[in-house]
């Protein structure tokens, strides 16, 4: 399975690099006084694209007959595009929370550590649940079927944050969940998110050893 995800790296390394000129240009527009958010969308944008490019590459290629026949089979498969989906999410919201760690220790950015720490952690929570949504999709109906539906969930999520945003700052009373449920909603999110892909997998394994390749 390790093999697997090194694989996907190698295939998509130049990715990385486009991808990390995207990430300096979007600390640039922070830095520029488009507030973090902006930043932390990157690690849901890249943890997206990647996954979905890894499993289109492999279907251009015919990868999935050779794979399955390896002592790994069509679970490594399946283990393999999600270890690597984890990696990319873990690893991007590394990145994202350096950036604007250093964003904030030369004063181009107000919010506290503490607000950034949770951006960052909130933006990787998204890109797991994403995943946990698209991934079984991709792997039964293939990326390209399945790219319209991960973009229209992307949309609906950061517009539904950015409408959200942008009524608490025209300070339009919205419902107040109760404090407990406030102090506890970290906790929350990553149980929902961890959780969500636990599930996901299960489902994305079962569909896969059905799946005629």
């Amino acid at each position: 399975m390790i093999g697997l995800v090194y694989k996907d790296l190698m295939v998509l390394k130049k990715h990385l690099r486009y991808y990390m000129i995207f990430l300096v240009v979007y600390g640039g527009m922070t830095a520029a006084g488009m507030g973090p958010g902006i930043l932390g969308a990157v690690i849901c944008i890249v943890g997206m694209i990647l996954p979905m490019s890894s499993i289109a590459y492999d279907e251009q290629a015919r990868w999935d007959k050779y794979a399955a026949a390896t002592p790994a089979g069509r679970a490594g498969i399946v283990g393999g595009k999600y270890l690597f989906a984890l990696a990319v999410i873990v690893g991007m919201t590394a990145l994202v929370l350096l950036c604007m760690v250093l964003l904030h220790l030369t004063g181009l950015v107000e919010d506290s550590l503490a607000d950034l720490v949770l951006i960052a952690l909130s933006c990787g929570g998204a890109a797991l649940f994403l995943n946990a949504v698209t991934l079984p999709l991709m792997l039964k109906f293939g990326a390209e079927k399945s790219r319209t539906i991960s973009m229209g969930l992307f949309v609906v999520i950061f517009g539904g944050s950015a409408l959200a945003a942008m009524m608490l700052k025209r300070q339009v009373k919205l419902p107040v969940p109760p404090a407990w449920l406030l102090n506890a909603l970290p906790v929350v999110l990553a149980l929902l998110a961890v959780g969500s892909l636990a599930v996901s997998y299960c489902v994305a394994r079962a569909i896969y050893e059905r799946k005629e390749l």
